[in-house]
């Protein structure tokens, strides 16, 4: 399972979970799942998508950019502590979360499977 966290100005606004099928849209349209309300985000800015054990990011032909780790992408894999810049102020951080035998997410993994934090 895959955790999003919306910050601005690095506090964080909200939090999502992302389970396998997820896609979650972005941008400043009120028909997206992440509306982020700024003159800088697109209307129809990108899209994250899970698929198996993989977090993929999409741009949708944003007129501003999307970028990952400061560098603009059209699409991306993403991985633990990736953070996405979505306009000026906004950023999507991600974690990679783990779950037990009894569905409880119990740690955080980086992108090489180590153990970095029990939540």
């Amino acid at each position: 399972m895959f955790r999003l966290e919306l910050k601005c100005q690095n506090l964080t606004v909200r939090e999502y979970r992302l389970q396998d099928g997820d896609i979650r849209f972005i941008g400043r349209a009120p028909d997206n799942h992440i509306v982020i309300d700024d003159p800088g985000v697109s209307r129809n800015h990108c899209f994250i998508i899970q698929m198996d054990n993989e977090l993929l990011l999409g741009d949708r032909g944003s007129k501003h950019m999307t970028l990952v780790n400061g560098m603009q992408v059209i699409c991306a894999k993403l991985y633990h502590g990736d953070t996405i810049r979505i306009g000026v102020h906004h950023t999507l951080k991600v974690s990679v979360m783990a779950k037990d035998g009894s569905g409880t997410v119990s740690a955080i993994y980086d992108q090489q499977k180590k153990l970095m934090t029990t939540t």
